[in-house]
């Protein structure tokens, strides 16, 4: 025996905040997407100091983390 699943009204399930009715500029009523990006001028110089400052602490743990290992043995 096959029952028939019942139909469900379609409704809204989210609605954009009235705020972002008027927004004109990139990214729609729930704000910025992810292609809405920052123009590549400008942030090199940061994502390079950032990258270094990585890559040193890295080496700094290393070489700690050898430092205990021949300690120990």
């Amino acid at each position: 025996m096959k029952f028939k699943p019942d139909k469900r009204e379609p409704r809204e399930v989210a609605k954009p905040p009235p705020e972002a009715l008027g927004r004109v500029d990139s990214g729609g009523p729930w704000g910025p997407t992810q292609f809405d990006l920052p123009d590549r001028s400008g942030n090199s110089q940061a994502i390079v100091i950032v990258v270094l400052v990585a890559v040193a602490l890295l080496l700094v743990i290393a070489g700690f983390w050898t430092l205990v290992y021949f300690q120990i043995t």
